[in-house]
């Protein structure tokens, strides 16, 4: 066992991508025995509620196992990535920035629209837009200071998603970022993405929501040098899979749009908690594609407390069931078979 297990480690030293594909395959033939083992050998046969409970049980149990399909298929390989250096395109097209806002601390803010004055991109061609549905005075003045438009509203309707929409009416670029308060983009955000907007089918791109503070398990364990952020599994591995098939997520932020295709879809969905989530989905039914690049190109603080975590993720848990009940994805006109499984289960 011992002799197995040491040449088990060296071949997934000497080619690990090809050793951890072998151990998938490996691992859901096993599964698939197992479940007709127990289809065929150890059902209940005496007493009606005996058999019901071994039903639910198997059936559950087989559910495990399309779960487990779908995770492999997306972990099996990556999305090929492509890279058009503006170079190549035949004119520079003009963007909009737009940071989303409401009642964060003016500290954190003025280390976004520091990092949206720094991009790397032709000063004529980009345009800040700080949209805040707070209303401050202070917020206005810092936009004033680093030359970006403040941009309010008389009616705060739909929350962040109507916030945008708002700003959609009140400027003009061809292709629109979006940043949370709190995700400071890096120089390169634009000349690594923009180029990708070459195929006129792409409707947006995505790059991973990436983190400069530690979350509560790296904290608290004392393990931030040790393991990685815990959404950095979401962000970067199954984002990567999901993009194989034109499936990657909007996750809200650190996302560029072009605008011709969000005005082809009335904008930012509404009616939602995940209005992120939404959007994506329903683009992707018009038959746009949805890019993902896996470089880190904007940095931004994660939840700090369990509070504050189970929060955020009881937002994300109601938002996507009030998505399935207004866009259900099982049957969304325009989504692939492979597309539905992915939105719905997550």
């Amino acid at each position: 066992m011992l002799v197995f297990l040491v040449a088990a480690y060296g071949l997934s030293l000497w080619k690990e991508n090809s050793f951890s594909k072998v151990l998938i395959v490996l691992c859901c033939a096993a599964n698939i025995v197992y479940l007709f083992w127990r289809l065929l050998t150890t059902l209940p046969g005496n007493g009606l509620v005996n058999q019901i409970a071994g039903v639910i049980l198997l059936a559950t149990e087989w559910a495990g196992l399309l779960q487990m399909l779908v995770f492999y298929t997306l972990v099996w390989k990556p999305a090929k990535e492509h890279h058009v250096p503006l170079e190549e395109l035949d004119r520079i097209p003009t963007v909009d920035l737009m940071i989303a806002t409401y009642n964060e601390p003016v500290s954190v803010l003025k280390r976004t629209l520091a990092g949206c004055a720094s991009i790397d991109y032709p000063r004529d061609r980009v345009k800040i837009y700080v949209c805040d549905d707070g209303d401050r005075a202070e917020v206005a003045e810092l936009a004033q200071m680093f030359g970006a438009c403040y941009v309010t509203r008389d009616q705060h309707v739909h929350a962040k998603a109507g916030n945008l929409n708002h700003a959609l009416t009140q400027s003009q670029g061809e292709f629109i970022a979006i940043f949370d308060a709190d995700m400071v983009p890096l120089k390169a955000f634009l000349t690594r993405t923009i180029g990708l907007f070459r195929n006129p089918d792409v409707a947006f791109v995505q790059t991973p929501q990436a983190f400069y503070n530690d979350d509560p398990y790296q904290y608290n364990t004392f393990s931030s040098d040790a393991i990685p952020n815990e959404q950095d599994f979401f962000m970067r591995t199954l984002q990567a899979g999901k993009a194989r098939f034109n499936a990657v997520m909007f996750v809200g932020s650190n996302a560029i749009f072009r605008r011709s295709v969000l005005d082809a879809i009335g904008g930012f969905a509404t009616g939602v908690i995940t209005e992120d989530m939404a959007t994506g989905m329903i683009i992707q039914a018009k038959g746009y594609k949805g890019l993902f690049v896996g470089d880190v190109l904007a940095m931004g603080l994660a939840p700090e407390t369990w509070g504050d975590m189970l929060k955020q993720r009881d937002r994300w848990c109601r938002g996507n069931i009030q998505c399935t009940k207004k866009w259900n994805p099982l049957t969304l006109p325009g989504l692939s078979l492979m597309q539905r499984i992915l939105y719905r289960m997550g």
